[in-house]
């Protein structure tokens, strides 16, 4: 999968008149370090837990500074737009795109079938609640921003391209 972002890192860099340069593109280790927090950001009970005093490390710092992914990776404060694949389960893939304009988390997801939104839920909830936090931590400039989480819609795979039927 890794092999594949890349490409499109690439071809992104390669011909902007085609690709927006306001989209970065990052690598599967960017969601395993999503899922990692999860067990840290849930409580017994399953609540989440203050965030503000979590040391996110070096990794997401340099994710931030456009240091990761390591070839053709871009500094957020650049961007409008992230994106990331996502396995869930070790079984299925998912692209999440961040939409920071609109401050909401897009799933792309050709099969829906496969896992049900509370599921997803489970899977996103790293996502929607600690981005809102790293960013006001490492990009305290990002402008109107407010600490909250970030809104999600799990695209229906209707409107995926692969399913529209031929005219």
């Amino acid at each position: 999968m890794d092999n594949a972002m890349l490409l499109i890192r690439v071809r992104n860099a390669k011909y902007p008149d085609i690709f927006s340069e306001r989209y970065a593109i990052l690598d599967t280790e960017f969601g395993v370090f999503l899922r990692n927090f999860r067990a840290k950001m849930l409580d017994p009970s399953g609540q989440i837990v203050q965030l503000r005093h979590v040391d996110y490390g070096a990794a997401i710092k340099e994710y931030i500074s456009g240091l990761r992914p390591k070839i053709f990776g871009k500094r957020w404060k650049d961007c409008d737009h992230l994106l990331w694949p996502y396995v869930v389960d070790n079984k299925f893939w998912v692209l999440f795109h961040l939409d920071l304009v609109d401050w909401k988390v897009i799933i792309l997801d050709n099969n829906q079938c496969f896992i049900d939104d509370a599921k997803l839920y489970y899977h996103i909830l790293p996502c929607i609640n600690i981005i809102p936090e790293m960013i006001q931590k490492h990009l305290p400039d990002f402008g109107k921003k407010q600490i909250q989480p970030l809104d999600y819609w799990r695209k229906p795979f209707v409107d995926l391209p692969q399913f529209q039927q031929p005219r």
